[in-house]
């Protein structure tokens, strides 16, 4: 049997899925420490945002997904043309694709814009598309 659903309502239960496995109140970011060798300093990169479930942050293991600014890139290179973007870590870009294929893109891109106030005009994971 198959069924159609409206792309409004794919749109509203793919939000809903966002606002489940990425709760708001427990979504939190930090600018990544960077080393300038120049001057011998830390600093923090702006350019850079990683988001993380919880109050702390510990390297990869809890990232959901990190924001990059077109200030980040090189002028010239492929990822510029496709800034500011943002890369949905695993496990999490499995469970988007493995419920919505690709139509989960879209409705991402306004979710985060609206909750985190940070431009979007590419979306990438880590695994293989199929």
């Amino acid at each position: 049997m198959k069924y159609i659903i409206t792309e409004s309502r794919l749109e509203g239960a793919i939000t809903e899925y966002l606002n489940q496995i990425f709760p708001l109140d427990d979504v939190n970011y930090t600018h990544p420490t960077e080393y300038n060798y120049e001057n011998d300093e830390n600093y923090d990169d702006d350019t850079i945002v990683e988001f993380f479930l919880g109050d702390y942050h510990t390297e990869d293991e809890d990232s959901i997904f990190r924001w990059y600014d077109c200030e980040y890139f090189d002028e010239g290179s492929e990822q510029k043309k496709h800034c500011p973007l943002i890369i949905i870590d695993h496990p999490y870009d499995d469970r988007l694709i493995g419920y919505f294929g690709d139509r989960w893109e879209e409705p991402f891109k306004k979710w985060f814009t609206e909750n985190f106030d940070l431009p979007v005009k590419t979306v990438e994971w880590k695994r293989l598309r199929y």
